[in-house]
């Protein structure tokens, strides 16, 4: 799957370039780190952001590739600093309950998802853990004007087999 995940989100992208009305905007977030995460950073909340684009394939339907970037603030854990950053790319679905893209509607992302971890220790000798992983999401949202919209989405990714990189992100969502 992990070799998988970047032929499909290139193939999803593609396919997005032929939908009829297109938009491109910005995003800012608030993260709330779960499971394995939210011990690394002693549950400090992260600010985020990123770009996007979205696609209308008609019904009450959009494809929306993003691009986003989330830094959880460093966490003091013993003689340890610790701090986790997050890259991805994907594209969402999003499915509008009122046929058109307005209003309330649910979403489904996948992403390919570039973790960092960094533990400095007292010594102040510095080591980073960085993978590249397969990104799950769902959530639901409200586009309140064309331009305007709130988003509440989980995400699950690994870092490594025994690392769960899990975040709750809250969102406001900007279209051009």
């Amino acid at each position: 799957m992990k070799s998988a995940a970047p032929i499909l989100l290139a193939a999803l992208a593609a396919g997005s370039l032929w939908a009829e009305d297109s938009r491109l905007g910005v995003q800012v977030q608030l993260a709330s780190p779960r499971g394995d995460l939210k011990k690394f950073v002693d549950g400090n909340l992260g600010p985020g952001g990123g770009l996007h684009g979205t696609f209308d394939l008609g019904y009450g339907q959009l494809l929306r590739p993003r691009l986003d970037y989330t830094r959880l603030p460093e966490a003091t854990i013993g003689a340890r600093r610790q701090r986790a950053t997050s890259l991805s790319l994907g594209s969402d679905y999003l499915f509008f309950l009122e046929g058109k893209p307005e209003g309330l509607y649910v979403a489904l992302g996948l992403s390919a998802m570039r973790w960092s971890l960094q533990t400095t220790l007292a010594t102040g000798q510095a080591t980073t853990a960085a993978s590249t992983h397969t990104g799950l999401s769902f959530g639901i949202g409200h586009l309140w004007t064309e331009t305007l919209g709130t988003e509440l989405r989980y995400g699950h990714s690994r870092v490594s087999t025994n690392f769960s990189a899990n975040t709750l992100q809250a969102e406001i969502t900007l279209r051009f």
